[in-house]
């Protein structure tokens, strides 16, 4: 008995070693990746800082892109967003609760397979419905229904998570007390759910305002002369104006994607940082 003893007291020791260096290297690997994104991510955001200025801001871009500022692609980048969730969360929503209380499998597959497909895809499916087949035009009303579509699998995937988590006793108790299903679902269910509907809402909105293949083909053009007056009409938006930038002009509008980059990279942390809060509440 002692001997074995001996023997799965080496056989642990050992084990806790080997442990112990996984540990220390998956640490170590940890640092080194978030070091490199880190870095990447200053290298990125640095060298537009000093173009930051009231004119940057507030002026159409102008001499052939050499100067002015980026107001249009803000106020285009907002427009398409706000847009783009005012359709999207009561749909992700209502497709959420469907899939989480009425346990239709078919639609849950038919959801997973949409949050895999390329953004270029929606494009494509977006002006050929939306700004061809509709008569939407470039627009952004093509471009916020496009964008609702690439992030309703998001919206609808994480309200049927949340809804599903909820202990099915809670649900039997509401229905013993005589509670409808539809009391039961908008009067203690989606409640429940308030902070992660917000939290992936968050989520939605910084993946919608960095988008740039669905919105080249269906919202955003090369350059606006004014403020759009209608939901028919096309904008500017951030990443789109900073592809354009870096392929049509090179080098003498490198200091205007610089800023646009920077920006664009600020409203992407702003949202993403709104969304971490309402988690860490949420938990």
């Amino acid at each position: 008995m002692n001997e074995i003893n001996v023997n799965e007291l080496v056989i642990n020791s050992k084990s806790s070693k080997k442990n112990k260096r996984a540990n220390v290297f998956l640490r170590i690997l940890t640092y080194l990746i978030s070091l490199m994104i880190i870095v990447l991510f200053l290298l990125a955001f640095i060298p537009g800082l000093k173009y930051w200025n009231l004119t940057f801001f507030t002026q159409f871009p102008k001499d052939g892109m050499t100067g002015g500022g980026i107001f249009p692609a803000i106020l285009g980048s907002l427009l398409l967003t706000l847009t783009a969730l005012a359709i999207s969360i009561p749909l992700g929503i209502l497709l959420g609760v469907v899939l989480s209380e009425y346990n239709l499998e078919y639609i849950k597959f038919v959801v997973t397979i949409l949050s895999g497909i390329p953004s270029v895809v929606y494009g494509l499916f977006g002006l050929g419905l939306f700004c061809i087949t509709m008569g939407m035009r470039t627009s952004i009303l093509a471009g916020g229904l496009t964008l609702s579509l690439l992030v309703l699998p998001v919206i609808s995937s994480s309200v049927y998570e949340t809804m599903r988590a909820i202990p099915r006793e809670l649900r039997e108790a509401a229905y013993a007390l005589g509670a409808k299903k539809s009391e039961v679902i908008f009067e203690m269910l989606l409640p429940a759910a308030k902070k992660s509907i917000l939290t992936v809402s968050f989520v939605s909105a910084g993946r919608a305002i960095g988008e740039t293949a669905p919105l080249i083909l269906t919202a955003a053009v090369f350059y606006a002369t004014d403020l759009p007056r209608n939901l028919l009409s096309p904008v500017m938006t951030l990443p789109t104006h900073l592809y354009f930038l870096a392929s049509a002009y090179g080098e003498k509008a490198r200091w205007m994607a610089e800023g646009t980059a920077s920006v664009l990279i600020i409203f992407v942390i702003l949202v993403y940082t709104l969304a971490f809060m309402f988690r860490r509440e949420e938990r």
